[in-house]
């Protein structure tokens, strides 16, 4: 890769349905036994398939960064041992020598951002990245119990399609800070604090649009991230860094696609 292209990240955007057509084959040779048996166990056919979707995704970019061939991808080891319990147990975020990145999925998308550097080294990039379908409630107690004062502050006021829009950017937003420190959300989504300025006051602003935000724990120094959101569909994604770095938004149908972007030329 070019320089530039090391300082880019990389985000991946898949329908979940492509499985379903003549290109699932091709996606699921990527991932092995052990996530085929994983996505068995979910009961509704759905949930399987999004889990799939967003494995085989990890993995293709994984294989094609690595210059590992499609056959071998579902060798790749993937370290999920929890870094933040002292358990140590296999529910932390994935982890794959070589390579820096992050998943996410909801249903009917899955995405991937990726960096060119290894997440082991000591000066990699913190990244997270969430996805969530535009919708038009949230439930009773989420201002409370997920926003900061400053925030609740700026929904006061705006209509309420407007106020909706902002609390899912706000959503997705926090969601990919905590994956990028991987506290997940039992440290919660008050526990980040985003930046009000100049928020979007359509969806036709949201695409694009930057901010920062800071992960505030009393147990641990402030860390400041910044935030951008991209529009895929009726999908609202967030990528939370903690240094700034353009993001670059590719929607795919088919592995060559990614490879197409992430390949040297």
């Amino acid at each position: 890769m070019s320089s530039d292209s090391a300082t880019t990240a990389y985000l991946f955007a898949v329908p979940t349905s492509i499985l379903r057509s003549g290109h699932g084959i091709t996606w699921l040779s990527y991932v092995g036994l052990a996530e085929q048996m994983q996505a068995a166990e979910f009961r509704q056919a759905d949930d399987a398939l999004h889990f799939a979707a967003q494995h085989s995704l990890m993995r293709v970019i994984a294989a094609t960064a690595l210059g590992v061939r499609p056959t071998q991808a579902a060798e790749i080891p993937v370290h999920r041992s929890c870094l933040l319990c002292t358990a140590g147990g296999e529910h932390g975020k994935p982890r794959i020598e070589g390579i820096n990145f992050n998943m996410a999925r909801t249903p009917g998308l899955a995405v991937g951002v990726f960096i060119a550097e290894d997440m082991a080294l000591e000066d990699a990039t913190q990244l997270g990245v969430d996805v969530e379908r535009l919708r038009g409630s949230f439930f009773d107690t989420y201002d409370r119990i997920s926003l900061t004062q400053e925030e609740t502050a700026a929904l006061k006021g705006e209509p309420q399609e407007t106020a909706q829009m902002i609390r899912l950017m706000l959503w997705t937003g926090k969601q990919a800070v905590l994956k990028a420190v991987g506290a997940g959300l039992p440290a919660g989504l008050n526990s980040v604090r985003c930046s009000m300025d100049d928020f979007p006051r359509s969806i036709d602003e949201v695409s694009g649009f930057t901010t920062t935000a800071v992960f505030e724990r009393s147990e641990v120094e402030n860390k400041l991230f910044h935030l951008t959101w991209l529009v895929q569909g009726e999908y609202f994604i967030a990528v939370a860094l903690d240094r700034p770095r353009p993001v670059s938004l590719h929607a795919v149908t088919t592995p060559v696609e990614i490879k197409r972007v992430l390949e040297p030329r």
